[in-house]
């Protein structure tokens, strides 16, 4: 297959602003239909009581919280002090249960999504899992590929940083390389009514991070995320921080759920009506045109003169996808010194 350059995308400029992409459990989810490596249900919010069996069930047997979901519940539980310490098993049972996820040998969305987007971009994830931390770990250190920025807006099981060089990526048990510190582990925001982000440093500045690369984004990709309409502070990243110039400004939403819900759940993010509803990751534009999502939707928007789709690029070898993106990546850096 021949690798494009930015300019043989009929005719588009380099682009330098950044795509920014919001993950929820439900991309998880369509990573792993199945289990993880080893089978285990990779759960949305209301699979979580599955996970928690017997513990959970004698917890709602002896408070009765109204039935509302398991968002509701444990927020009605949380704000009930008597139930604090079987909370607080409870909350242990799920760290315990993510951070034993693990990724299969072959190449996942995870994967793709991450090796086809460029340093300039951000991956900004809701989930507790620990797939995007650990593709981006198996992905990294491959020579003239570089990798977006990843963020961690609800936490992560197996993520920790330093309070005071915040651009540290690691897990907990590491050091900073630059105070030589260690690490902080991130914490979890829980399924509450009012999530106070600002409690913890590495939350609240991974919520900086978002807003501020969102205020300057091209392109908004939204994966398995359900919408914002019960978390404000949420509703107030995307509202406050998606204002693109009309004629690039573009949302696309990878879901399962039909389009009119779509619409519904995120049409106040959808000022100027440019919405793209794939529902699958394989159709969206980050697996058709890799690393090339900025020059795509310029040729497209600015131009009129779409371009023939480079991917996805199907293979069961991760070594073979990273050696197929990285050549993309040496094709832009060959056409920028010509």
């Amino acid at each position: 297959m021949k690798i494009q350059t930015a300019h043989e995308l009929k005719g588009s400029p380099r682009y330098n602003k950044p795509h920014v992409v919001i993950l929820g459990a439900g991309a998880s989810k369509a990573a792993f239909p199945d289990g993880d490596r080893n089978g285990r249900l990779v759960p949305i919010m209301q699979e979580l009581p599955s996970i928690l069996g017997r513990d959970w069930h004698n917890l709602l047997e002896d408070a009765k919280p109204p039935s509302d979901g398991f968002e509701g519940q444990f927020a009605w539980l949380r704000r009930h002090s008597t139930y604090t310490d079987r909370l607080q098993d409870i909350e242990g049972i799920l760290f315990d249960y993510f951070a034993t996820l693990a990724l299969p040998d072959v190449p996942t969305i995870y994967d793709y999504l991450l090796l086809g987007l460029q340093q300039k971009d951000m991956v900004a994830t809701f989930n507790w899992d620990p797939f995007l931390m650990l593709a981006h770990r198996r992905n990294r250190g491959i020579p003239g590929l570089s990798l977006p920025d990843i963020r961690f807006l609800h936490g992560c099981v197996i993520y920790a940083s330093c309070v005071t060089h915040t651009t540290v990526l690691g897990s907990p048990g590491e050091y900073c390389p630059t105070c030589k510190r260690e690490l902080t582990a991130s914490k979890l925001v829980l399924p509450v009514e009012d999530k106070e982000y600002g409690r913890d440093p590495l939350i609240a500045n991974d919520w900086h991070v978002t807003s501020t690369r969102l205020k300057s984004a091209f392109h908004l990709t939204i994966f398995g995320y359900s919408g914002p309409k019960t978390d404000h502070n949420a509703k107030r990243l995307l509202h406050d921080g998606w204002s693109p110039p009309p004629e690039i400004a573009h949302v696309e939403i990878i879901d399962v759920v039909s389009e009119t819900v779509l619409y519904d759940n995120w049409d106040d993010f959808l000022p100027f009506g440019h919405l793209m509803t794939p529902e699958d990751f394989f159709d969206s534009t980050i697996a058709k045109w890799p690393r090339r999502t900025a020059e795509y939707k310029l040729a497209a928007s600015l131009y009129g003169t779409p371009s023939e789709p480079m991917g996805p690029y199907l293979t069961d070898s991760l070594a073979e996808l990273q050696e197929y993106h990285a050549e993309i990546a040496r094709a832009e850096s060959e056409r920028r010194k010509s």
